[in-house]
């Protein structure tokens, strides 16, 4: 087994261009800042090459400690002539398991974290050595950050082998140009896309193990979590926000996420919110009864409140799950804010939904089509299908949903700036700000590609969610023998979060409670 290699050198003039070449500037100070921030550049590169180094050295690590392993079960069985699963250990602790479990206490008692993560490290290193060389490649050519590749092997692990290739391209091409936040929401999507399992079956699977639980957190506070259907966690929180905006006005001092967090106890504790009844016009009630001092009905605040949730499904997806005989459409449905959910799920929604608004998106590409308008507002089917399109906040590494953001003129509507597809792009309030206040600019490239550019000459390029959309996977049948694990977990009614799952690498045995030595 060969030692670790040396870190390799960098070459920073490589590494640093990859980040966009800085245009040189004639004050001192400005060169100063150049130099800093490619300073900061090439340590982030450095850190890469650290990693890449500790995964090979975790990954030799786990190949000799299971050798070694191996090779005194064999001379143990040997010298007592059993060479049964019990004399080689038991079912559990074979020589595999074994030594993973020794070196997984070695090195968290070396390195000083827990097992679980110790375990994590050398799944991860052993995954990225057999299946995924690529991402090991640019994490050393300084391509993709540390923690593109830790996003990268926690979404492929769940993949089946001969998807993990395209997987991995596909990857590798987003990150490369994606910050870490839309970088983690891509990789949901392509892995929900190119999964061969049925969404349907995956999400009424997940579903089952739906849960609610208390966490401690300092100063007398909690967490209170629950793990839900998409489609419904986005529901609540929609409605959570609707009912708490409806709060705000004269003599409110509380900010909106107090408002958010006091909505939300008080509908579970009481089921409606305190201080806050509208008055409404009971049955039978007009004006003369108010003037002659009649009580006015009042409904406490939340109560007929209903949460928005908007959910883009393809007409022909809704009409072929009515019976029609259509071509089957590629195109997942998509849960604003969250991406990809099964087509179940969206024509339920959809049969529930009070109306429909119609987009029309390009046939090939899906691309939404730009609606000309000689007028600065916004029309409203424009804006909804520009929050289909954008999702989140355009500017870099943001991920802000499009619902509380704003639509902005790339050019300037003073300017000459025409309100349309090619024109427009949801900002948060905070970067629509910084676009108008500081020297970052941005230009539209078309379908949605937006190329920022830093007030040091940095470029940056922002793609709408489903640019790189693989086809998506699509299988409708379950092997007779396989069943859908209900209640598979062991659940415990403490409060306690219950136990996350673990991703596993390859066959992995549970830890008996008294190992056999």
């Amino acid at each position: 087994m060969d030692a670790p290699s040396a870190t390799p050198s960098l070459d920073r003039h490589a590494v640093v261009d990859r980040f966009g070449v800085a245009v040189p500037v004639a004050d001192p100070d400005g060169e100063r800042e150049q130099q800093l921030l490619d300073d900061l550049i090439e340590l982030q590169a450095r850190e890469a090459l650290i990693e890449v180094r500790r995964s090979r050295t975790i990954e030799q690590l786990r190949a000799l400690t299971e050798r070694r392993v191996a090779a005194a079960a064999a001379a143990r069985s040997a010298a007592s002539g059993d060479n049964s699963a019990e004399g080689r250990g038991g079912a559990t602790w074979t020589p595999r398991f074994t030594a993973r479990r020794e070196l997984a206490t070695e090195l968290a008692t070396l390195l000083r974290e827990s097992e679980r993560t110790a375990e994590t490290r050398i799944a991860h290193a052993e995954l990225r050595g057999a299946h995924l060389s690529e991402t090991a490649d640019a994490l050393e050519r300084a391509v993709i950050t540390p923690r593109h590749a830790q996003l990268i092997i926690d979404r492929a692990c769940d993949l089946p082998v001969e998807t993990r290739a395209e997987f991995e391209r596909l990857a590798l091409s987003a990150a490369e140009r994606m910050g870490v936040g839309p970088f983690s929401r891509r990789l949901r999507r392509l892995r929900e896309l190119m999964h061969p399992e049925p969404i349907e079956q995956r999400a009424e699977t997940a579903s089952a193990e739906r849960w609610v639980a208390v966490e401690p957190a300092a100063d007398a506070m909690a967490y209170l979590t629950a793990y839900l259907p998409a489609v419904d966690a986005v529901a609540i929180h929609d409605r959570v926000i609707a009912i708490a905006r409806n709060l705000a006005g004269k003599g409110e001092t509380r900010t909106a996420a107090q408002r958010r967090a006091d909505v939300f106890t008080a509908l579970l504790v009481a089921g409606e919110v305190p201080g806050g009844a509208c008055e409404t016009a009971g049955p039978g009630s007009d004006d003369t009864a108010h003037r002659a001092g009649a009580a006015p009905a009042h409904t406490p605040l939340g109560h007929g409140i209903r949460p928005r949730v908007s959910i883009t499904v393809p007409a022909l997806t809704l009409l072929a799950r009515a019976g029609a005989h259509v071509p089957a459409d590629a195109r997942a449905a998509h849960l604003e804010g969250y991406g990809p959910i099964d087509d179940e799920t969206a024509a339920r929604w959809a049969a529930r939904a009070p109306s429909f608004r119609r987009i029309l998106t390009d046939p090939h590409t899906g691309a939404v089509l730009s609606v000309g308008r000689e007028r600065y507002s916004v029309p409203a089917d424009l804006a909804a299908a520009l929050r289909v399109r954008d999702d989140t906040c355009r500017f870099p590494g943001c991920v802000r949903a499009a619902s509380s953001c704003e639509l902005d003129h790339t050019i300037d509507w003073a300017h000459g700036g025409a309100t349309s597809a090619d024109n427009l792009a949801h900002l948060c309030r905070s970067h629509h700000q910084l676009k108008h206040r500081t020297s970052w600019g941005v230009i539209h490239l078309g379908a949605g590609r937006l190329e920022w550019t830093s007030p040091r000459t940095r470029v940056h390029v922002t793609e709408p969610p489903g640019f790189h959309d693989p086809p998506r996977v699509r299988s409708t049948v379950r092997k007779a023998t396989e069943a859908i694990p209900v209640g598979s977990r062991e659940r415990r009614d403490d409060g306690s979060p219950p136990p996350r799952p673990r991703r596993q690498f390859g066959p992995r045995a549970p830890l008996p409670d008294e190992p056999p030595f």
